[in-house]
């Protein structure tokens, strides 16, 4: 089901004389969901106590009203009664010092951040909330998903940036099991940390940023220990209600950030590990509030990201920007229509199945207050409620609901490792996710359908049709990951990377006989060199295309026999290569281009970073081209194809304010009776068009 509604239920609030109004208001503007928060500390206030007759009531109402329930469990909001006899489990920084047990600045409820889960004990009693709750609702129809982690991350670090966490005693043991599941042998261990360790019991978590490999460790650990607990609380969920399917979304794609500062090894959160454990996934997202002035294409790439660890499952917009933004007194950001309008359609085009907005009335207590109420003080509709009502009945559509995305030709790889290798490196994951973000732009204001791949897919990159990828940053590769990568251009692809392709090893180990240079990009590594004064290092192409550049550092090689060199550096060195693999090639590009396109938007860059992507962007068209009257080069019109067993949907979002046309030539043996499509798409709207596919081999 396509699912449009609104978050509603925030213990205390909103008051109960507004519940029938509100969600009758709901049904009438075309939603079909409404979501409500289950705090822990509201419900089991005495232990073993639970108290369901306000949510009981929610559900009723919401029943009657036509609308479905997602039920968001929130064991973070812990009851007072918890942290007596648990302050060993208080979340605890690198020095000592815990985080209190308190009130979270958006969360009107106490108990923030609860106990750390890697405490037996505190475990126990989240597993019991979770399946007494979902129980409870086991049977009821109306209640429709079970959201067992809200935003997932090691959950203090959104107020904690600073700090690294958690290290008390029960994390330092779980990390320690870790450690030596991975090495096996203690020799193995000091190998890879550079230690001298004679017995485990002297294994401590690192605490500063200095040899890079423990660091990473601990790192990862966490990302892994945070999976587990989702895995622990989706358990518990499916142990109370069964046949109910089970949720997680995050606040963000960790590996950009909404900033574009990346989040993945600072908040432990990883969409692609999290997606695997649950039935429905999701992701949050702000983006008047937290995206600036490319707050579309940031959302867009934000949600593509998403529909990427999600794979298959179905996935949807959990949490979306409904009214003003910024915390506090002096908080503005107001959604306009356009925005609202656009956001929905950004959702749709990647292959969400929906949008729920954050929230229906202002907040009316708390730091968030009195903002990112979709609709009035009063529950009175505003534009923007107007528009999300008018967006759920135009593209709450049975095609979109059953569709799949169409994956496009062209990929950007995203390396877990790398983003963990920056951040390690006195916290510079900015860096990666700037040069993830570079490429993504380039692609999109040239018009150019993109898709972002996983490393954790390598070995599947041939058989799900993409045929050229580009690595931003690539820093960290593993052995496997080379060969895989090898492979994928042997068969035909084309793989274009930046500077240093696997200079290091997933561990963090500086890789000495430059293993992916040599034998994917027929070159020696002879030293790294950094631009002057940080400047840009500039690559000049030999076929007389405009010179282009690329920022922090610039990489100096050797060309083996058979690679051609492409660009060359101002001293005459090679600074672009192409080496042929097989049936395909591999191009080195020797600074890091899309990181230095993110700061400028340099033409020439932009050019460059797109040359050897395939412009049509996906198998099925021979031709994709968008003509119209805009000249706002920083905005485009974003074109994707959704498919079912029967129907293929070409779908174009228009950022700018200009009508457009989007001109598309499929292959012939792709639709029926139709090869040549123009698609009209209003300025700030979206449109589609729906095809019949040819059947199965014709």
């Amino acid at each position: 089901m396509m699912r449009y509604g609104s978050q509603y239920f925030r213990p205390p609030h909103p008051a109960k004389e507004n519940w029938q109004k509100d969600m009758q208001n709901m049904h009438t503007l075309g939603f079909n969901t409404v979501k409500l928060w289950a705090v822990w500390n509201t419900i089991e206030r005495t232990e073993g106590s639970f108290d369901f007759s306000d949510l009981d009531e929610l559900v009723r109402i919401a029943g009657s009203s036509g609308l479905r329930v997602i039920i968001n469990i929130i064991p973070e909001g812990a009851p007072y009664w918890l942290e007596k006899g648990n302050e060993d489990a208080l979340y605890t920084t690198s020095t000592g010092s815990t985080v209190s047990f308190t009130g979270a600045e958006n969360m009107p409820t106490a108990g923030w951040p609860g106990l750390c889960m890697d405490k037996p004990e505190v475990q126990h009693y989240v597993e019991r909330f979770i399946r007494t709750l979902t129980a409870h609702y086991a049977e009821n129809d109306t209640v429709e998903i079970f959201d067992v982690w809200n935003e997932p991350h090691l959950e203090p670090m959104f107020a904690y940036r600073g700090e690294i966490l958690c290290y008390c005693e029960h994390s330092k043991r779980a990390f320690a099991a870790w450690l030596q599941e991975k090495y096996q042998t203690l020799e193995a261990l000091n190998a890879a940390w550079y230690r001298c360790y004679t017995d485990w019991s002297q294994v401590k978590p690192p605490v500063r940023m200095s040899t890079w490999t423990d660091m990473m460790d601990w790192r990862l650990f966490w990302l892994s220990n945070l999976r587990r607990w989702l895995r622990i609380r989706v358990a518990a969920a499916k142990a109370g209600a069964p046949d109910k399917p089970v949720q997680t979304h995050v606040a963000y794609s960790a590996i950009v950030g909404n900033r574009i500062n990346g989040g993945l090894s600072n908040e432990v959160v990883d969409e692609f590990q999290f997606a695997r454990e649950v039935d429905v996934f999701g992701t949050s997202a702000f983006p008047k509030w937290l995206m600036g002035d490319n707050q579309f294409v940031y959302h867009l790439m934000q949600t593509e990201i998403i529909a990427e660890a999600a794979r298959e499952k179905p996935f949807y917009q959990v949490e979306l920007q409904g009214g003003a933004g910024r915390n506090g007194l002096l908080g503005t950001e107001v959604p306009t229509k356009r925005d609202v309008t656009l956001w929905n359609w950004n959702t749709l085009i990647a292959g969400g199945k929906g949008v729920v907005y954050w929230q229906y009335r202002p907040e009316p207590a708390g730091l968030e207050s009195p903002g990112f109420g979709l609709t009035g003080f009063q529950g009175e509709n505003t534009e923007r409620s107007l528009a999300a009502g008018e967006c759920a009945r135009k593209l709450n559509h049975a095609f979109f609901d059953a569709a799949k995305r169409v994956l496009p030709v062209n990929g950007i790889y995203l390396s877990r490792t790398s983003e963990v290798l920056c951040y390690c490196d006195e916290r510079r994951e900015i860096l990666y996710a700037e040069s993830v973000t570079g490429i993504y732009e380039a692609a999109y204001r040239s018009g150019i359908p993109v898709r972002f791949v996983h490393a954790d897919f390598v070995d599947s990159l041939w058989e799900e049709g993409l045929r050229t990828l580009y690595l931003p940053m690539p820093l960290s590769l593993s052995a496997h990951e080379i060969d895989a990568l090898r492979t994928f251009a042997e068969r035909g692809g084309t793989i274009v990377s930046e500077a240093f392709p696997g200079l290091y090893d997933e561990g963090g180990h500086l890789e000495t006989s430059a293993l992916a240079l040599r034998t994917i990009f027929g070159l020696e590594h002879v030293e790294v060199q950094n631009n002057p004064h940080d400047g840009a290092a500039m690559l000049y192409p030999l076929d007389g295309t405009p010179a282009f550049a690329g920022r922090l550092y610039r990489q100096i090689v050797r060309p083996l026999d058979g690679t051609q060199v492409l660009a060359k550096y101002a001293d005459g060195l090679a600074a672009a290569t192409s080496c042929s693999l097989g049936a395909g090639r591999a191009i080195w590009l020797g600074s890091f281009i899309s990181g230095h396109y993110h700061e400028t938007y340099s033409e020439a860059c932009r050019l460059a970073l797109t040359r050897w992507m395939r412009a049509e962007g996906f198998v099925c068209l021979s031709k994709l081209s968008i003509q119209g009257t805009g000249n706002d080069s920083r905005l485009q019109c974003v074109v994707r194809l959704l498919q079912t067993d029967t129907q293929l949907a070409l779908v174009a979002v228009n950022h700018t304010c200009s009508y457009l046309e989007v001109c598309a030539q499929f292959s012939p043996s792709c639709l029926q009776n139709a090869e040549a499509v123009t698609l009209s798409v209003p300025a700030s709207d979206g449109a589609y068009i729906l095809l019949d596919r040819c059947a199965e081999g014709e």
